[in-house]
């Protein structure tokens, strides 16, 4: 019984064998695709820090200078929904007498613009002495998924030249391809600035200009040879 279905898989899998054998090798070639693109920034993060003063024995409120930048805001058509509170802390704090003399408290908010002018007319409506400091906190690009995607397909395009490229200079001609795999996929790149100290005695005019955003996509691709 045994002996028989031991023949009995022996003959099965003496066809399957063979057919392998005769099954033609695929001769296929591999190479590396890549594409670059600089695009310019259209999301910038800024961050804007108020402080309490004082002006004589009058003090500056902190809530009179954040509706102060609240208005502002406006002014210049920007989203109030783009403003938002990141911290609140405070200092003159007399730590040998364990008690606060007199004390300042400041808050700091990040405002999301597109267009770096806007802040600075932004802040040409605001009190100088209440402004402590402005940070570019982070910019990036809206469509940042949209460019990554092109690039991919420019990067299997670049692979499918080199590809073609290579094989006639062997006289070999280039197939389909087989298998394609992205190469360290890219993460959506955030790029940060250093803060940019205020004087309370002057106005703010940045000078800052942003370089474009460099992006890269790289592909491993597999194509047959006819």
């Amino acid at each position: 019984m045994n002996i028989k279905i031991l023949l009995l898989a022996a003959f099965l899998l003496i066809p399957a064998w063979a057919h392998s054998q005769t099954q033609p090798l695929v001769k296929k070639i591999e190479v590396n695709g890549e594409a670059e693109m600089e695009i310019t920034p259209d999301e910038i993060m800024f961050r804007i820090v108020l402080k309490e003063y004082l002006d004589g024995r009058k003090k500056a409120d902190i809530n009179k200078l954040e509706s102060q930048l609240v208005k502002a805001v406006k002014a210049e058509d920007l989203n109030t929904e783009d403003l938002t509170v990141e911290g609140i802390y405070g200092y003159n704090w007399n730590w040998k007498k364990q008690r606060s003399e007199e004390f300042l408290a400041s808050k700091s908010f990040r405002l999301k613009v597109a267009d770096l002018k806007k802040v600075n007319e932004l802040l040409e409506r605001l009190d100088p002495r209440g402004v402590n400091n402005v940070s570019v906190a982070s910019y990036t690009h809206s469509k940042m998924e949209q460019f990554q995607n092109e690039l991919k397909l420019e990067a299997l395009k670049n692979a499918k030249q080199k590809a073609a490229f290579l094989l006639k200079g062997i006289d070999e001609k280039l197939g389909g391809v087989l298998e394609v795999s992205e190469i360290n996929q890219p993460q959506v790149p955030v790029y940060r600035a250093q803060t940019m100290e205020m004087a309370a005695d002057s106005g703010y005019q940045s000078e800052l200009e942003f370089n474009s955003i460099k992006l890269k996509a790289e592909l491993r691709a597999v194509f047959s040879i006819l």
